[in-house]
């Protein structure tokens, strides 16, 4: 099960160096050690055209900031060559890579065919996948090429801000279960950050908070040498 009224299938690069083969595991652990609920992609495609799965489809992923719902994230692993370093974001995409992603595309297609096939950058002010998505989108169908959009010249490689997002605006049919089930977050939780204890009533347009709370935060990692118990007197001195 997707997420409902996809409109969006957006390509993304991973910003590593084209020979570098990455896997959707290693992305997940860069995603989590940012605090996200998971890996920010749907799908993963590797050098070889070996597609791994990453968040749930049925999940709002963290691939483009604000515009995440109704939108799957597919990133190939590369983006970068060694001579260009890491100020410019190339199509890196081996024969592999390109035969599977169109073949993911097609497939996401069959089951949303109004959704619109854009890269990063066609959302946000990125380098991001390295090419024009929609021209090689057109090309691949053998179709008119679109007018040309080109990045930005002060585009980054890589989007700064992209997270998670915050707020969740109720639409027509939404219920709190759904809400956690399409963010990855545990029902009680979610109860929690909006100050309910039970299924409430979600008027159309109000915005669900999904942003962690404060005593969610992990407990920051004690100074390495210092015993436990002299750590835990110097808070309590301290009041920390």
């Amino acid at each position: 099960m997707a997420m409902q009224n996809i409109s969006l299938v957006t390509v993304h690069y991973s910003a590593t160096y084209e020979d570098q083969d990455w896997r959707a595991a290693d992305i997940r652990k860069w995603h989590l050690d940012r605090g996200w609920r998971d890996i920010g992609y749907h799908l993963v495609i590797r050098l070889d055209g070996t597609v791994e799965p990453g968040r749930p489809m049925y999940q709002v992923g963290a691939h483009v900031g604000g515009r995440n719902t109704g939108n799957i994230g597919i990133c190939y692993v590369g983006g970068l060559k060694r001579e260009t370093g890491t100020s410019v974001g190339h199509n890196t995409m081996t024969k592999a890579q390109e035969q599977a992603l169109i073949g993911e595309i097609r497939a996401l297609l069959k089951k949303h065919p109004n959704a619109q096939v854009v890269g990063h950058r066609d959302l946000a002010a990125t380098q991001c996948p390295g090419f024009s998505v929609p021209e090689w989108w057109a090309r691949v169908n053998a179709k008119p090429i679109p007018k040309p959009k080109p990045a930005p010249k002060d585009a980054p490689v890589v989007t700064p801000g992209v997270a998670e997002d915050d707020y969740h605006v109720v639409e027509k049919g939404d219920t709190w279960w759904s809400i956690a089930r399409e963010h990855g977050i545990d029902l009680a939780t979610l109860y929690a950050r909006n100050g309910v204890t039970g299924p409430d009533t979600l008027p159309i347009g109000k915005p669900v908070n999904l942003a962690p709370l404060v005593t969610e935060r992990k407990p920051a990692p004690q100074p390495s040498g210092i015993p436990g118990w002299f750590a835990r007197f110097i808070r309590w001195i301290t009041g920390g």
